[in-house]
């Protein structure tokens, strides 16, 4: 077998408790400290991110009587609303809790336990499976120290914050459960566990499914390399994804079911996923003929073309990417403006380094440990492939650091331990190895070099809508009469998560309506924007400067609403609604 347990019943239990303890311990220490550096917005409610506000809203709609399966966000782009691509399972843990909370509490403090506990309870089950991870490739020291090395882990940290309920932390425990299944024995049961995994993780948002992809190729491939002794695991994981995809299409299928659409739970990523399974399912029963590898790898090449194949012919739309249904006006000028979809090459060189650093450093450990330990090669090769494929997702889109950062602290410990046992130079090695595993040492490093050259400001810009939501001015905007308000994307989830207004606008690919009449009504002139405002039945504008100053609005477009109002120039169709010390505006359209 090349796939031996190390550890007896007894002592894997004592270790879990351990790696729980550990974990809690960390998660409880850092999330504290995060929360008392927050306390003054997140005591309003304002989450840290747009998404996490807009996902709050997503939530109390549903608790409120949506449907399950209708996704609309009903107050973007209304009266008909625009359709988000999130799914519902995100959505439970946090209804969970406000469920829970509710009736003892009330409803604001149960949203705070909601908002606070969700991405605690998730970061102390991501740490406590960075330890078993770690446990599993390198033994008893192993756990604690991933355990460590993740809550260092820099820039997938950030998806664990305080009121970061956003789906990405959950896609982390996702990946890594996923992980976990792919390093265990090849049996049935462990197959359908990692099918299961693999299939939510793809219903809760396709950012995943180059990880979810590779494993399946791993998956693959040690079926290849070793046949029969993997049919059982195959023939499992090919019956945990189908089920899986099954379940979510019998229950949670959204009411926007549309083939033109390919970025999230779709008609293209359902078949996707069934065909795929079908095709493990077929490469399984047809083992016992295929006795070598060659006709194996023959086999599953063949068979995994042609569900890629049939994919793509069957949803053309897949070609162009899960933004393929937006306006080329928005793909050139609002799509750019993301941080999470734009290549690592596009950040400023040293915060490029505070992103990528434990990414890089760990895809080469993991090539080195490769090469290195062919005896432990089958451990090692799905969290190595995971590291790697995330890697390369980042160079294209640096979300791939919030699946890439987290994984690659129990790889490092393996550098850790490495460096532990050294017969020269033993200390400098141990404090090198800690140093170059902690991701939180890249993005202090970048910080302090900015600092020291005058190359800029020691962080990032700050976003506007932080800026703009300085003192609160979403209490008071919530005291004006209910409206539809004008405002770009940068504020328009605080508008609709933290008052009553709707927003016509958005920061959400499919409210391609809405958005593109946002911006004709900002880069029109002050009267073509008052008609486009009365065709919308817009109540209100909100302004915040440094809006569309990515277009050079003022240079580009210097008849504009937009430089009008960053001129101070308010038409007299405008009326200036106080909302306290604040740099954001708000006017009420007079009719």
């Amino acid at each position: 077998m090349y796939f031996q347990p190390i550890e007896a019943p007894t002592a894997a239990s004592r270790d879990r408790a351990r790696d729980l303890i550990v974990a809690v311990a960390l998660a409880l220490i850092l999330s504290t400290g995060w929360l008392i550096t927050d306390w003054a917005r997140l005591r309003h409610l304002l989450l840290p991110d747009h998404d996490d506000m807009m996902r709050l809203a997503q939530v109390r709609d549903w608790l409120a009587g949506q449907a399950t399966n209708d996704w609309t966000q009903y107050r973007m782009a209304p009266p008909l609303g625009a359709p988000m691509h999130w799914s519902r399972v995100n959505d439970v843990g946090i209804a969970a809790i406000i469920l829970l909370v509710r009736p003892v509490l009330g409803t604001s403090a149960a949203e705070m336990a909601a908002v606070l506990g969700y991405p605690l309870l998730l970061f102390a089950l991501a740490l406590f499976l960075s330890a078993r991870i770690g446990r599993r490739l390198w033994g008893a020291q192993g756990g604690p120290i991933a355990a460590l090395l993740m809550a260092f882990a820099y820039p997938g940290t950030l998806a664990f914050l305080p009121g970061r309920i956003d789906h990405h932390a959950l896609q982390v425990v996702l990946i890594q459960l996923l992980v976990l299944a792919v390093m265990a024995a090849p049996t049935w049961r462990g197959g359908l566990g990692a099918g299961l995994w693999a299939g939510i993780s793809l219903v809760v948002g396709l950012e995943t499914l180059p990880q979810v992809g590779v494993l399946i190729a791993v998956l693959a491939l040690l079926w290849v390399a070793h046949g029969v002794m993997e049919r059982a695991r195959l023939l499992g994981f090919a019956g945990g994804l189908a089920g899986t995809t099954l379940l979510f299409l019998a229950f949670l299928r959204p009411t926007l079911w549309s083939a033109a659409y390919c970025d999230a739970f779709t008609p293209a990523s359902a078949t996707g996923a069934l065909l795929t399974a079908g095709a493990l399912a077929l490469l399984a029963a047809m083992t016992p003929w295929l006795r070598h590898s060659t006709p194996r790898l023959a086999a599953g090449g063949l068979l995994g073309g042609a569900v890629l194949a049939a994919t793509l012919i069957a949803y053309p739309s897949c070609w162009r990417g899960p933004y393929g249904v937006m306006d080329p006006f928005l793909v050139k000028w609002f799509l750019p403006f993301i941080d999470e979809a734009n290549s690592l090459f596009d950040q400023r060189p040293l915060r490029a380094i505070a992103f990528s650093g434990v990414c890089v450093v760990a895809s080469l450990v993991t090539l080195w440990m490769l090469w290195r330990d062919a005896g432990r090669r089958v451990l090692l090769l799905p969290l190595g492939a995971v590291i790697l494929v995330s890697t390369l997702v980042m160079l294209a889109q640096v979300r791939g650091v919030y699946i890439g950062a987290p994984l690659a602290a129990p790889m490092l410990a393996g550098l850790v331990i490495t460096a532990r046992n050294a017969t020269r130079g033993r200390v400098a090695k141990i404090v090198g190895a800690w140093l170059a595993s902690a991701g939180i040492l890249y993005a202090t490093l970048g910080d302090q070099i900015e600092r020291r050259l005058g190359a800029g400001p020691g962080v990032a810009p700050v976003k506007q809508q932080v800026l703009c939501s300085a003192g609160n001015p979403w209490a008071l905007i919530d005291r004006q009469p209910k409206g539809v308000v004008m405002a770009g994307t940068s504020i328009a989830a605080y508008l609709i998560a933290a008052t009553h207004h709707a927003t016509i606008g958005a920061g959400y690919h499919r409210n391609d309506r809405g958005n593109m009449a946002m911006y004709r009504f900002f880069l029109s002139p002050p009267e073509r924007a008052r008609a486009i405002g009365r065709a919308w039945r817009a109540d209100y504008v909100a302004f915040c400067p440094g809006d569309f100053d990515e277009l050079g609005v003022t240079r580009a477009y210097p008849a504009s609403l937009a430089t009008a109002l960053a001129r101070g120039r308010v038409p007299a169709w405008l009326r200036p609604v106080p909302i306290g010390d604040t740099a954001l505006r708000l006017y009420r359209i007079r009719r």
